[in-house]
């Protein structure tokens, strides 16, 4: 036999190897070779590859939706995390740092009645990281509450002009800065039962109390 054909065959071999798929232990074993110096998008693509491929064997490795879940946040691929992560917690593998994760990320993406919900989750099953969840449920709720009572604020402070030129005005804008004072209590009273001692909460509070009208609440602050 020429040396030609046997280079050719040896080219073809070469070939035939290089166009085999990958197992899953491969791409699990070039995910975690990714994630050790840092390429998590990388990471990402070889743990999916890793899990399309145990899916599709009828098989099931728990820890490849956690780990792609990580390599997922750390790219800021939000969504996909939530979405890992969930399902890591559905196996339960790591649950609670699952939980965790998977709260960040939909707070990430502004899920936030999906988050309140994995947070209670986390809060009553996950006792060692009960603080962690509260902290982002408080981080949300005075958010959300400080953001409406300050749109109140500016609404009743561009009010107090029409005071004495438009009476009928004045009043129609103040009923506009209560509504949002209104709208802004459910989320700082939330904020207050998790750290009843936050300043900013309370000032914002005892002020909407005011306004509203309800001295005895703000009697009390």
């Amino acid at each position: 036999m020429s040396r030609t054909i046997v280079l050719i065959m040896l080219l073809s071999w070469g070939i035939l190897l290089n166009g085999q798929e990958k197992s899953a232990n491969d791409y699990k074993k070039e995910a975690a070779e990714a994630y050790q110096v840092k390429d998590f998008q990388k990471g990402l693509e070889a743990f999916e590859n890793a899990i399309r491929i145990t899916e599709s064997e009828g098989n099931l490795d728990t820890t490849l939706y956690y780990n792609a879940g990580i390599c997922a946040y750390k790219t800021e691929d939000f969504s996909k995390a939530s979405a890992y992560f969930a399902r890591s917690v559905e196996l339960g593998y790591k649950t609670c740092n699952a939980l965790l994760f998977r709260a960040n990320s939909l707070k990430k993406t502004e899920q936030y009645e999906e988050m309140e919900s994995v947070c209670n989750e986390g809060i009553s099953s996950c006792s060692n990281n009960k603080e962690k969840f509260n902290d982002i449920l408080f981080g949300y709720y005075m958010k959300a509450g400080l953001d409406i009572f300050n749109n109140g604020a500016r609404i009743q402070s561009a009010a107090t002009g029409f005071q004495q030129s438009d009476a009928a005005k004045y009043d129609s804008e103040m009923e506009r800065a209560k509504k949002e004072f209104s709208a802004s209590l459910p989320y700082l009273q939330k904020a207050q039962n998790i750290d009843p001692s936050d300043a900013n909460v309370l000032k914002a509070l005892k002020s909407a109390y005011e306004i509203l009208g309800m001295t005895d609440k703000a009697g009390s602050r």
